[in-house]
């Protein structure tokens, strides 16, 4: 959390992403590489969520989120949901434009023949 230190709820928006997508994947099946951006936000969450129990921040009684302290309100909450868990998501989605581009890319600047040709090896 920006000025603050403990770390809250930032899997929440990953997570929010990943439900949404999925979703999305099984209403609009003619996007088909939506499926991988899906799997890097469940695998985004899931290991935010991990990181989170493992060090004692996230715990299934409540208040669930032991870094949160109420008296101080929701701003804190609201802002590392927004703040961390918003850059962790746009991380995961540029990742995942990355890999698309750079897929485009081979297929434009080489030529099916010699893939063929390495791929008979």
């Amino acid at each position: 959390m920006p000025g603050g230190g403990e770390d809250l709820a930032c899997f929440l928006t990953p997570l929010a992403a990943a439900i949404i997508l999925t979703i999305l994947d099984r209403v609009v099946t003619r996007w088909r590489r939506i499926s991988i951006l899906n799997l890097l936000m469940w695998g985004g969450a899931t290991g935010l969520m991990a990181n989170h129990i493992i060090n004692g921040e996230l715990v299934p009684w409540p208040p669930f989120l032991t870094g949160w302290n109420p008296a101080a309100g929701i701003y804190p909450l609201i802002e590392e949901i927004l703040f961390t868990g918003g850059l962790i998501t746009a991380s995961i989605t540029a990742l995942w434009g990355t890999v698309l581009i750079a897929s485009k890319l081979r297929a434009i600047l080489i030529p099916a023949k010699t893939r063929a040709l390495f791929r008979a090896r």
